[in-house]
Order: C-alpha cells, then sequence, then structure tokens
C-alpha cells in the first residue's frame, strides 16, 4: 500500500487540523467500521456473539505482538498503559534499598507506580537528570550501581521527543539483574519495534496515541522467562481458569499472559484496534515513521526560520519555544482560533503529525508562524 492510500482512511474535514497525535490520533475508517459491526452484533446478538468476541481478542493479540516483535504469548491485555505500568511496578520483586533509576521528565503514569512502589517496599526511587530535554544513555549508566534493580524508561519521551535506545541499553546492562522497563506509547505505531530484539524485560504501551484507535487497548509485553517472577496485581475469574473452572483454596495463577488479565475486556476497542493493526501491517510501520518524520521536518525548517528553539532535532514529535514569550502566546491563540490540536509540554508547544496528516495541514501551521 502507498502512503496515498493510507491517507485516504482518516478523515480530513476544512474545520479542524489533528497534530496532537503524541495526545490522541485520529482513527483510520477501517477501525470506526469494525466497531459498528460489533456494536451491531452486540446490538443485535447479546450473549450469542460474546464468544466469537473473545476468539478475535485473540486474533488481536496475536496481530498487535507480531507488529510489536513479540510472540502472542508474551503480550497482555490492560485497560491503560497506567495499569500495565502498574502491574510491572507492584509486580516486581522490589525488596528495602533496591534502587529504580527513571528519568525527571518522565510522563505521571511512568512515575507515580514506581514512586509507591518504592515506598511500600522500602527501595529508592533515583531520579536521574536529562539534558537540555534529552535522555543520554551515559546518563543511565553511570548512574548503575550494585543496587541497582529497574531501569524504568520511557521510549520516546512524552514532551519534548527524546529517545532512548533500547537494544543500546539493554545490551550495555548484559548479565546484570536488572529488570528493563519502558513506556512504549509515544512510539508504537509510528516508529519500528521489536520487543525480542529490544533485550528489555517489559514494555508497556496503549492504543489511543499513534496507533490510531480508541481507548482502552492498553497492553504488556513481558519476556516469557521473566513472565513467573511477576505476581499478578489484579485477580479474578480468568487469572485462574475461566467462569466455568471450579473455585479451589489450591488453583494457581496461570502460566501465560492471561494471568494478569482478571475478567471482561475493551472488547469492542480492541477488536477494532485489530483492524488499524491491518491497516497499518499493510503500508508497514517503516513507511509510516518517514512519512510522519518527514512532515515533521517540514515544521522543524519553518519554525527555525521564524527563529524559534527546537528540543528535538528528529522524529514525529516536535518541541519548540520563543525567546519572546508574546510569540508563544500568540501562536497558541492562532492555532486554537483555526482548530489546530496542539499540547503545551514541557518547555514549549508540541506538535506531533502523523503519516495521515498532509501536508496541507502542515502548510497551515508554517503560514501562521510566517505572519506572526
Amino acid at each position: 500500500m502507498k502512503i496515498s492510500e493510507f491517507k485516504s482512511h482518516f478523515y480530513h474535514g476544512s474545520e479542524r487540523c489533528n497534530l496532537n497525535n503524541a495526545g490522541q490520533a485520529l482513527i483510520p475508517d477501517v477501525n470506526q467500521k469494525k466497531a459498528i459491526e460489533w456494536l451491531d452484533r452486540f446490538y443485535k446478538e447479546g450473549a450469542s456473539c460474546s464468544m466469537a468476541g473473545w476468539d478475535e481478542t485473540d486474533s488481536v493479540r496475536r496481530k498487535l505482538a507480531q507488529f510489536l516483535g513479540a510472540d502472542s504469548d508474551q503480550l497482555a491485555y490492560f485497560q491503560t498503559t497506567a495499569s500495565a505500568l502498574s502491574q510491572a511496578a507492584f509486580g516486581i520483586p522490589l525488596e528495602k534499598d533496591d534502587e529504580i533509576l527513571t528519568w525527571d521528565q518522565e510522563y505521571p503514569s511512568n512515575f507515580y507506580p514506581w514512586r509507591l512502589a518504592s515506598e511500600k517496599s522500602g527501595a529508592k526511587i533515583i531520579q536521574l537528570k536529562s539534558t537540555e530535554w534529552q535522555t543520554p544513555l551515559q546518563t543511565i549508566l553511570n548512574s548503575i550501581t550494585s543496587k541497582t534493580k529497574v531501569i524504568a524508561t520511557s521510549w520516546v519521551q512524552y514532551a519534548a521527543g527524546a529517545v532512548t535506545d533500547l537494544k543500546a541499553l539493554s545490551d550495555a546492562v548484559k548479565g546484570k539483574d536488572i529488570w528493563l522497563v519502558a513506556d512504549v506509547i509515544q512510539g508504537a505505531g509510528v516508529r519500528p519495534l521489536n520487543f525480542n530484539d529490544s533485550g528489555f524485560d517489559i514494555v508497556c504501551g496503549g492504543s489511543h496515541k499513534w496507533l490510531c484507535s480508541s481507548y482502552g487497548g492498553g497492553y504488556m509485553l513481558i519476556k516469557k522467562e521473566r513472565l513467573l517472577e511477576l505476581a499478578p496485581l489484579e485477580v479474578g475469574a480468568m487469572t485462574y481458569g475461566d467462569p466455568d473452572t471450579v473455585k479451589s483454596f489450591t488453583s494457581e495463577p496461570k502460566k501465560t499472559p492471561h494471568r494478569f488479565e482478571p475478567g471482561s475486556k475493551a472488547m469492542i476497542e480492541i477488536i477494532a484496534m485489530g483492524a488499524t493493526i491491518d491497516l497499518f501491517s499493510e503500508v508497514g510501520v517503516e513507511a509510516i515513521y518517514a512519512e510522519a518524520s518527514r512532515l515533521a521536518d517540514r515544521l522543524r525548517l519553518g519554525i527555525e526560520s521564524v527563529g524559534g528553539k527546537l528540543f528535538c532535532s528528529s522524529g514525529p514529535i516536535v518541541n519548540f519555544n520563543f525567546a519572546d514569550d508574546r510569540v508563544l502566546k500568540e501562536l497558541e491563540m492562532q492555532l486554537k482560533a483555526v482548530k489546530v490540536a496542539y499540547a503545551k509540554r514541557g518547555p514549549g508547544i508540541r506538535l506531533s503529525p502523523h503519516a495521515y496528516n498532509r501536508d496541507e495541514e502542515i502548510e497551515v501551521v508554517l503560514n501562521i508562524l510566517k505572519a506572526i
């Protein structure tokens, strides 16, 4: 599939422009169609189609795992990325004086679970200081001690787009008993990811940003050899069996990622996400990344041409500001006036084009910049 055909699956009205895909992306028509199809089935069939729905979520499990470079028996569904990160933080066996390394600019959902887990266990959370909104690998490596138990980082930071090379980090700590955990929601869907090649123990993500799906499709990928070391945080019927499994005082949780899925899932949202994954797989994530980066680079050139300061030199997330705060305020007013979705994050304004965005939408922002 050509990128032009990929774009045709998304809504392109003139009344607004979504350049906040790092916050929430548009869904493609195939996702919308699949969701409507299953809403209609539940409307007409109810319980008669529930087992077919469960089968569909397992089909999507295989698709999503393959898309992210993993096996289906490494993926567990969660409602949100925060839920998956909480499972990691409270499931890893932390002890007193263990150290958790993380960055000072992590999204709150990749901070609070670790903070509370450290308070509960007596472990120590250490926030590494980023440099000009960048997250140098060497800073992490220089901070590792004999007490380091967990390194919890975002693959791509939400504020300014700083990237951590997951493979380089895992290679550097190979042989050490350190849990490597990444929040990948700001990369998965727009950047190629191969979980099994990354060397990480756990990655967590969600559906509503670069994966162009609705809310409710959170997930966790985990190394098979780490699976049974992670205690389930939430438990229910599905942790141990199914609704017909006889209750027992000696039952043990499943030995698959299903052990982390205590009950019903966001079935319609997950099934619809499967349609998006099919679309993404057809065009290829490498092509998606190239197009999103091309559009972002057009923004960077325009921003630099009018004296703006950039905080990330590559990738789909563009964060910038100006020496004169009045320029930034005026820009915000103009963006709101023409209904361009953006975000105020970290050091400045964050724009985050996806591959479905069009050059005409980039021109809207560039024309505003030139005018002010």
